[in-house]
């Protein structure tokens, strides 16, 4: 089992929450356990994802996913994610 770590920053955490709630799909077929979603403790805009997962190799698929970086222009995403993987 691994605990990934994803954070980036959001032009707005509201805004980008509604389009991550939206495509829960994607990561429920990526078999993501949701640990946490939330913001860090002194930027709003700074999100932060916290799962746990049994094959990284489907949470690395899914982050290459031409549709999922679509997503995210949508959603506010500045910049590239910063991802930790866990052990």
């Amino acid at each position: 089992m691994a605990t990934i770590i994803l954070s980036h920053k959001v032009s707005d955490f509201k805004a980008w929450k509604k389009h991550y709630d939206g495509d829960r799909q994607r990561r429920e077929k990526a078999k993501l356990k949701e640990i946490y979603v939330g913001t860090k403790a002194d930027d709003a805009n700074h999100a932060y994802m916290i799962w746990e997962t049994k094959s990284v190799a489907t949470f690395e698929k899914m982050l290459k996913d031409p549709e999922l970086k679509v997503i995210m222009k949508k959603a506010g995403v500045l910049g590239q994610p910063k991802v930790t993987m866990l052990k």
